[in-house]
């Protein structure tokens, strides 16, 4: 009994107005408390960041195919049937990258000289009908009617035609379509070979090739090896 009497005085029980004020306490108590620890969330979770860029050029190749000039030297009188006339060429590879490349060509009639008076006339015919065209894998100094004609048969000779021409663009060596193809030529970056090419008059033309001309034009495709 005592002991009870002690215990209200040490902690005697709330007045009954005492109770809200003590519930408001302990209601911001506690809102206190939640805005520490979102304080100290937000406070840890900061990081120290930092960020870095790197760059590199990216340069495509070339690929620079050149023929350089084709001159014939003809014979004094031009030429007669039979007659053979040649001349080098040289393939540049002007690019960065390996290249294949293909040969073709066309012949068309230039223009013709007086026609000769002949006792009995015949029609005009075209000079590219009576010439047969042919590559030879041979350099300059190779380059002969001789040399040329000593190699027909061999792995010098490259391609020919046999006699007449075709007047639009057609396939004289390799092929132009995309990849390896055979008679395809390569070259390596910024080199250069030589080619002869040799023209036949065929021996058994007559009056109607008299004074004619012909225009032939080669024209070199090239595109690369590397990953083709």
């Amino acid at each position: 009994m005592i002991d009870d009497l002690l215990q209200e005085m040490i902690d005697p029980a709330p007045a009954p107005r005492d109770k809200p004020r003590r519930r408001r306490l302990w209601a911001t108590v506690a809102i206190v408390g939640l805005s520490v620890v979102g304080a100290t969330s937000l406070t840890t979770s900061a990081l120290f960041t930092d960020n870095d860029t790197v760059n590199a050029a990216i340069t495509s190749g070339t690929v620079d195919i050149a023929g350089g000039d084709l001159t014939f030297t003809m014979p004094s009188g031009g030429l007669a049937p039979g007659d053979a006339v040649v001349a080098p060429v040289t393939v540049d590879n002007d690019g960065s990258l390996e290249l294949r490349y293909a040969v073709r060509y066309s012949a068309a009639a230039g223009t013709p000289g007086t026609p000769p008076d002949l006792e009995t006339p015949v029609v005009t015919g075209a000079l590219q009908d009576a010439l047969s065209l042919s590559l030879f894998d041979l350099d300059g100094a190779a380059c002969t009617a001789d040399a040329t004609a000593a190699a027909v048969g061999t792995a010098a000779q490259l391609t020919t035609t046999g006699f007449g021409l075709a007047g639009t663009d057609t396939a004289l060596l390799g092929s132009s379509a995309p990849g390896a193809q055979d008679g395809d030529r390569v070259l390596a970056a910024l080199s250069a070979e030589e080619l002869c090419v040799r023209v036949d008059f065929d021996a058994a033309a007559g009056n109607e090739f008299q004074s004619l001309t012909t225009d032939i034009t080669l024209r070199f495709v090239a595109e690369q090896t590397v990953n083709n």
